[in-house]
């Protein structure tokens, strides 16, 4: 996942910037939303290439 980093950032950081969550810091929301990309985007292109292949 590491050559999909910019792109988990700036996914992250665009829902971060729409989505608050009550109680917790908005360094800690970044980091969880990056967590939570980053594991769909995981998913997403593990689906992909099943189909492809």
């Amino acid at each position: 996942m590491k050559e999909n980093s910019s792109l988990v950032k700036e996914l992250a950081t665009r829902i971060n910037k729409v989505v608050n969550i009550p109680l917790i810091n908005e360094d800690n929301e970044q980091v969880f939303f990056e967590l939570v990309v980053a594991i769909l985007l995981d998913i997403f292109f593990k689906e992909m290439d099943k189909q492809i292949f």
